[in-house]
């Protein structure tokens, strides 16, 4: 089975892993008691700096806090046993209300009326997008799983803003050519899909042509649980993560700025054609 990590927002800090290692380590009774108070706080404030934020930062709506609640209720272990789904989905996947409402707040900035979505899992970020929003606006998601994407759509319905969502089961590349073939544009694209398939996903977006003229691109996990800077390998396929962020960071025609929210949020706007 996989293993299992912490779903709060502040496990993804290597910084947070190692206090943790830090404090069981200064269990020893000769470590000085004033060592280990330090420990113990640090740990308290990395806490505290993230319910801080969430606190800070707005509700989610009455359907996207059903959403999340049910993502962290649903069976998701039994569902990939008995095969309803093709891979261990984890509520660890889930973008969470801060990272979402970050989201919605750049859809909105950004004035996007069509939105594109690489990786839906099970609609939180599609659901904070398209309440964003006018009322001819449209998300499109890419989701390779079916099982997935049934849970997703039936979250989704329960919003008044579902029927914005449509949802393109299958490989995200083949999606793509589909989409390229109609020659859509889309004002935001949000990427939070396999790892390894990043690169090809930016490279095949600019390639078709899909992000329209000053449109962003957002991208989920690029932190990658802090492999990226702290040479740990904590998670697979960090490697994958470092050579995205390489590679935009030496694409001349866009403006990029990358914040810690999370584990890591990618913010990449297209320059004037």
């Amino acid at each position: 089975m996989a293993e299992r990590r912490d779903d709060r927002s502040y496990s993804f800090d290597p910084v947070y892993r190692h206090l943790l290692r830090a404090r069981d380590l200064s269990q020893n009774a000769d470590v000085p008691r004033d060592l280990k108070a330090e420990i113990n706080r640090a740990i308290e404030l990395c806490q505290q700096r993230w319910q801080y934020c969430e606190d800070q930062t707005t509700k989610p709506s009455p359907a996207l806090a059903h959403l999340i609640k049910e993502t962290f209720a649903y069976p998701w272990e039994d569902a990939h046993k008995e095969g309803r789904v093709s891979y261990y989905a984890t509520p660890r996947m889930l973008t969470g209300n801060l990272e979402a409402q970050l989201i919605k707040l750049i859809t909105n900035a950004s004035k996007a009326n069509m939105v594109l979505e690489i990786g839906l899992y099970t609609g939180c970020s599609s659901l904070a997008m398209a309440e964003a929003l006018p009322k001819d606006g449209k998300v499109v998601s890419l989701e390779i799983d079916k099982g997935i994407a049934d849970v997703a759509r039936s979250f989704l319905n329960r919003s008044p803003v579902g029927n914005k969502i449509e949802i393109m089961i299958g490989p995200a590349l083949n999606s793509l050519e589909i989409l390229a073939e109609k020659q859509v544009k889309f004002d935001v694209i949000f990427i939070d899909a396999d790892k390894t398939g990043y690169v090809q996903y930016y490279k095949t977006i600019f390639e078709k042509d899909l992000l329209a003229s000053e449109g962003t691109i957002i991208v989920d996990n690029v932190l990658k649980d802090g492999d990226p800077y702290s040479g740990e390998e904590y998670e697979p396929n960090s490697g994958a993560i470092s050579e995205f962020n390489e590679m935009v960071l030496r694409d001349k025609n866009v403006h990029k700025v990358m914040i810690p929210v999370r584990d890591g949020v990618y913010l990449i706007r297209r320059m004037k054609d």
